[in-house]
């Protein structure tokens, strides 16, 4: 099967962010960032007196973690890196170059972009980017983090900033649509600079990263009894808590305003503005937080896939990224086995098609609420849209334990 890739990127080149456009918007979303969710900023400063170029990371809990980090590192302006579907949001398409994006395939070996990104450094721009590659489903940091973001960092040999916020989660969680109004604290901090990247093992530095990269919303605003205001705080939930811990079924779990309640056994559970998951009688939960409850997921297909005839199948609808834009080119179904994901089926024309990933190359996959997962493979976009409207973070979490398991991961 051969597929169209977009346009030749070697002609892509790297340019600093225009300046009019940044003293813009970023002044703009800086201001809403206070009024909306009372960030507070707490930058070292060695960061202050930093000269780029320099490479900033972040961890990435929510939406507005790139409008975050920009604002925090005003007044230096930031080249970000982007994954490619963002190059297909309608409001991203007219600036994307005058802002200086830089596109990356997620989860696949993108050796053009770190061109891209070398390239950028060498003309003096800042590189920001969020290595975790999407946006926590659980409040957490990514469960992996890739040694090989160790060895980039060597490669770019520039000083490393770390932007982490606490609450951005709590605030507009991925399964979440609008924001709740709470506190949010962004620290700015340089973890790495240009000598100790020259000294440091590779070995180190991706130690200090795995640390750097630590945090859980949900223990922060329990320990700190932060409210997040919303008049529906659980609605959405049931798209990554799909389990049920009192029968165990899957994928009949239903959210209200305030509520989770299995439509098998009919236990309720409320989730309410302080991040808290509290029974209603007579029902009872062994989990405190989101995050306790999505363990319990991942201990479940843990155990699941380690059987010989493990396998998970569903029907999908397929589409492809062509040049920025998703394009619907057949269905079929796909597949998860103990080695592979797998998607099996035909093209608008009747062809047949088989696209297939090896899970021992494979450390997660990206998901999206409208339940569809994306693979990408030789620099294009896969899309596969569940048709039961269900699956997507069930798929997340097989992948990412297969992978763990085929590697011996703790």
């Amino acid at each position: 099967m051969s597929m169209k890739k977009n346009k030749d990127e070697s002609t892509y080149a790297p340019r600093h962010p225009n300046t009019l456009l940044y003293w813009l918007l970023v002044p703009f979303a800086k201001f809403l960032g206070w009024i909306i969710f009372k960030v507070q900023v707490h930058k070292e400063s060695a960061v202050k007196k930093l000269q780029g170029p320099f490479l900033a990371l972040g961890t990435h809990s929510s939406p507005m973690d790139v409008a975050f980090m920009m604002s925090a590192l005003m007044p230096h302006k930031l080249n970000v890196v982007c994954a490619r579907d963002v190059f297909t949001w309608k409001p991203i398409k007219p600036i994307a170059k005058l802002a200086g994006l830089i596109p990356m395939s997620q989860f696949s070996m993108d050796i053009a972009s770190v061109r891209l990104m070398k390239k950028a450094i060498a003309i003096g721009c800042n590189i920001a980017m969020f290595p975790e590659g999407k946006i926590s489903l659980d409040g957490r940091q990514l469960h992996y983090i890739s040694p090989s973001l160790a060895k980039f960092i060597k490669f770019l040999n520039v000083p490393v900033v770390m932007c982490h916020n606490n609450g951005g989660y709590s605030s507009r969680p991925k399964w979440f649509k609008g924001f709740k109004r709470g506190k949010i604290d962004q620290t700015v901090k340089l973890i790495f600079t240009k000598q100790e990247i020259e000294s440091m093992a590779v070995s180190d530095i991706y130690s200090r990263l795995v640390d750097a990269f630590k945090y859980n919303d949900h223990i922060y605003q329990k320990e700190n009894k932060i409210k997040f205001k919303s008049k529906t705080p659980a609605l959405g939930l049931h798209y990554i808590l799909y389990k049920c811990p009192n029968c165990g079924a899957e994928y009949q779990m239903c959210s209200t305003n305030t509520e989770l309640i299995c439509d098998a056994c009919k236990n309720t559970i409320e989730y309410n503005e302080y991040g808290e998951l509290l029974a209603a009688p007579p029902w009872r939960t062994p989990f405190e937080r989101i995050d306790q409850w999505y363990d319990y997921q991942r201990a479940t297909i843990r155990e699941a896939i380690l059987k010989e005839d493990f396998l998970e199948s569903h029907p999908v609808v397929w589409e492809v990224n062509e040049n920025n834009t998703y394009t619907e080119s057949g269905s079929g179904e796909l597949y998860i086995d103990r080695t592979n994901i797998c998607f099996v089926g035909s093209d608008l024309s009747g062809n047949p098609v088989e696209i297939k990933y090896p899970l021992k190359t494979l450390s997660t996959i990206v998901q999206k609420t409208t339940e569809a997962v994306d693979l990408t493979i030789d620099g294009v976009v896969h899309r596969f849209y569940f048709r039961e409207g269900k699956y997507s973070v069930k798929y997340t979490l097989i992948v990412e334990e297969s992978y763990r398991h085929i590697h011996n991961l703790n």
